[in-house]
């Protein structure tokens, strides 16, 4: 368990670090390139994340596949399927460049070509950035089915911090950022990450994608598209109401709306993120008996319920900072989209372990079920609702989604691996915390909404805040493992 909990705290902390970075860049981003012009290229650019998201729900596929003990044991059966996966991956790579070539050469005006300076060049490099990544997630995965995910995840510490010096250089010297030199930027924060994986998988762990003479057996192959196509679907309905719901809010509301949105969900996906990174490890806990998984899902909830709302409530104090100090956008609009996304946020944050374990399980059928309804039920909620609540009627499309998805997920993982037991005395022990976590967050939207969460108030919450979350566990133990690991380097600084 000690390994689990060694890559569950690197991808976690890796992931907070890379979601953190990525609001900074963001938020620099927005005052460089303008709010109007980001909230177009930020519409544009979710549907090039939609198709990474899509490719890397195979790499998903392949740890799974490379961790299975029959694979485990069979050198060669390994090699056939990271040949099958290569295969996959040159397809893919070959239909981004044909797809983003095409439609660059058509240029349709409702891409914002015509109406934006700079704006088709920046559509090509997308299409460069998603094929870097794309490269990069396969590393990744090689690395993780290693049973390595902290070196896979410490490997992507630098991308977003290169980004950040770029921005933060091109602020300081209070440039004029266009859109093709924001995304030139993205590619060459992607390309750092590419290169660091290349050095841990090939340097470092001495692991190959493609072994001398090996070839992609037609029976791993069909094995591996079965599995990751499901996935696959499933990430497309639910991860495609992203650019939906941007693409709405562009057409009806206006990009500033997108913008608004968009830091929004930079907060809510980067917390759900943070701890769905360091759940992977249910991805791990394939094989083990019901008891097991329900005791370690047990006490995984009792760890970050309170942490969870904790991270949702600095955000929010953040995004009202955001509001009134640093770009022109409606607080009160933001606040209650917010309030409303962390229901959902939460819910999922919750129940991500079991979903992942499902799909460690191969219970694929049913998560594709799962995911088609909630795709369905929150695209028509979108399409009904933004035109005329903007941004609430996205939020409220995310929530109706999420109840429906949190409890199709509880009850079938009850049914088919077993019944999660402790529960109530889980909720029981943290539920003095999480009301009083609740209460603090409840005051910081109200003060946020209204403008006034000044620097008095912030402080103050931060303090509340802080006096919470350094009595959990979850904290102890994180400062604990750290500890051990700083002590030899203030002992080299002291001598």
């Amino acid at each position: 368990m000690g390994g689990h909990f060694k890559n569950a705290t690197w991808s976690g902390a890796v992931t907070g670090f890379r979601a953190l970075s990525g609001l900074a860049n963001a938020l620099l981003a927005v005052r460089l390139v303008g709010v109007e012009s980001y909230g177009h290229l930020a519409a544009l650019l979710s549907v090039f994340v939609l198709y990474l998201s899509l490719n890397t729900s195979l790499y998903t596929t392949l740890v799974v596949r490379l961790m299975s003990p029959s694979v485990v044991e069979d050198i060669r059966g390994r090699a056939e399927t990271l040949a099958a996966t290569a295969l996959v991956t040159a397809c893919a790579m070959a239909l981004l460049v044909l797809t983003t070539g095409l439609i660059f050469w058509i240029a349709p005006s409702f891409l914002g070509f015509n109406a934006h300076q700079g704006m088709g060049f920046a559509f090509l490099m997308m299409g460069v950035l998603v094929a870097v990544q794309i490269l990069a997630a396969l590393q990744a995965a090689v690395i993780e089915a290693s049973g390595r995910l902290d070196l896979a995840m410490r490997a992507q510490l630098f991308g977003p911090f290169v980004l950040l010096i770029m921005l933060g250089i091109s602020y300081l010297l209070h440039l004029s950022l266009t859109a093709q030199d924001y995304v030139t930027m993205l590619c060459a924060a992607a390309s750092v990450d590419l290169g660091l994986l290349w050095f841990v998988r090939r340097i470092r762990l001495q692991l190959v994608v493609l072994q001398a003479g090996a070839s992609a057996n037609m029976a791993r192959l069909k094995e591996l598209l079965h599995s990751g196509s499901v996935l696959q679907a499933t990430s497309l309905m639910n991860l495609f109401l992203e650019p939906l719901n941007k693409l709405l809010l562009n057409s009806f509301i206006g990009p500033v709306a997108v913008t608004t949105y968009d830091l929004a969900m930079k907060v809510i996906w980067g917390i759900q993120g943070l701890f769905g990174a360091a759940m992977r490890v249910f991805l791990h806990l394939a094989h083990q008996d019901s008891e097991t998984v329900g005791r370690t899902y047990a006490r995984v909830i009792f760890l970050i319920a309170v942490p969870a709302l904790i991270m949702h409530t600095v955000g929010a104090i953040l995004l009202s900072w955001v509001a009134h100090r640093w770009v022109d956008i409606d607080a009160s609009q933001l606040m209650l989209f917010y309030a409303i996304a962390t229901l959902s946020n939460l819910g999922m944050i919750f129940i991500t372990p079991l979903y992942t374990s499902l799909i460690s399980r191969g219970d694929l059928k049913f998560v594709f079920k799962s995911q088609a309804i909630l795709a369905l039920s929150n695209t028509f909620i979108s399409i009904v609702a933004i035109p005329f609540l903007g941004l609430i009627g996205a939020a409220m499309g995310l929530l109706t989604a999420t109840i429906y998805n949190v409890s199709a997920i509880y009850f079938r993982h009850g049914s088919q691996v077993g019944r999660i037991a402790g529960m109530a005395s889980t909720f029981k022990s943290v539920a003095v915390r999480f009301i009083v976590t609740g209460t603090l967050f409840a005051v910081t939207l109200y003060l946020g909404a209204r403008g006034e969460l000044g620097t008095l108030w912030s402080l103050v919450l931060l303090i509340g805040l802080c006096a919470i979350g350094i009595t959990e566990s979850l904290t102890r133990r994180l400062l604990g493992d750290a500890l051990p690991i700083m002590a030899p380097t203030i002992k080299g600084r002291k001598r």
